[in-house]
């Protein structure tokens, strides 16, 4: 995974799988919020692991001002069983088999019938498509202060489509001429389109929460183990230069 670590960016080859804990999908001081309330009670606490998102690394590094801190990217999903299930391979698995397309395609062969079961019978409760993020961004100077926010939605599948959507439409309708291959924090790097995809993309039917940015003196949300995780990572890291 390639992430910030005391303003550094770093490459941390043992960190990807890693169970990190849990963590709240939800704005503990947040009150009155009918979305916050809703996925408090859909979503609540939820194991994640370690996953190497590229925005752990792009995000800080197209940010106005230079990271001092660290950042980290994970995912969840559920039944926890799944989450314990992948940490118990990565912890058995030697990670240059995970590099060999026939054993990854045979994890995914053998895996896929009982994720497709399991996608059946938490439809059948209503929740098996519900997709919740969570950000969270504190200062390096003063941990005690934070701002947070939370989106969620009924499915996944119709998020990610729509979502595609209104980032072509919105290219469509206000390029500017800005020709090229763009990050969206590259292509929106200013405040007013920002701002503009933002409303679109938290907007879109189905969303179920979005608590948009959310000043806190309780930061201590991460995950309850990522310290213990990132203190195991470190065996096997090199700087970039």
């Amino acid at each position: 995974m390639v992430q910030y670590d005391k303003g550094e960016l770093r490459w941390f080859m043992g960190l990807s799988g890693l169970l990190l804990g849990k963590i709240n999908f939800f704005l503990k001081n947040l009150s009155n919020h009918p979305g916050n309330e809703l996925v408090k009670e859909r979503i609540g606490k939820q194991t994640v692991f370690a996953w190497p998102f590229p925005e752990a690394a792009t995000v800080p590094k197209n940010l106005k001002y230079k990271i001092r801190g660290n950042s980290y990217a994970a995912m969840g999903t559920a039944p926890d069983l799944w989450n314990t299930m992948l940490g118990v391979l990565v912890k058995l698995v030697p990670r240059s088999f995970w590099r060999n397309p026939k054993f990854s395609k045979f994890m995914a062969d053998f895996s896929q019938p009982l994720v497709l079961a399991t996608d059946a019978l938490l439809k059948q409760t209503g929740t098996g498509e519900t997709h919740a993020m969570r950000i969270d961004v504190t200062s390096a100077i003063d941990t005690s202060k934070a701002v947070s926010m939370v989106q969620a939605h009924d499915s996944f599948r119709h998020c990610v489509g729509q979502s595609c959507a209104e980032f072509a439409l919105d290219v469509l309708l206000h390029s500017d001429n800005k020709a090229g291959v763009y990050l969206p924090e590259q292509y929106y790097d200013n405040d007013a389109d920002r701002a503009r995809i933002i409303k679109k993309l938290t907007s879109t039917p189905g969303t179920i929460c979005y608590t948009g940015p959310v000043l806190t003196s309780d930061p201590g949300d991460a995950p309850s183990d990522l310290d213990q995780a990132m203190a195991e990572a470190n065996a096997a890291e090199r700087v970039f230069n």
